[in-house]
């Protein structure tokens, strides 16, 4: 199983919306991990004005992202 990262913050509206579109697609396939911002510090400093962003493969997707780009996200 493929593992897609949601990097979020603490009291985030932006991040808990991204949550409920990554909740809504019904990912099959992929196991959804979610990391505060300051989990570490390579992280929060490459993506502390940037929440939510997903991670897949070394590559990363800022929000504002939509479904569709979420679904082409993971087929990359």
């Amino acid at each position: 199983m493929k593992e897609i990262i949601l990097i979020t913050g603490e009291d985030c509206p932006l991040c808990e919306e991204a949550k409920e579109l990554l909740n809504s697609l019904h990912l099959t396939g992929f196991s959804l991990i979610e990391k505060d911002i300051y989990t570490t510090r390579q992280i929060h400093n490459k993506y502390w004005n940037k929440i939510p962003v997903l991670l897949k493969d070394n590559q990363d997707l800022c929000w504002p992202f939509t479904s569709q780009n979420v679904k082409e996200f993971i087929l990359i």
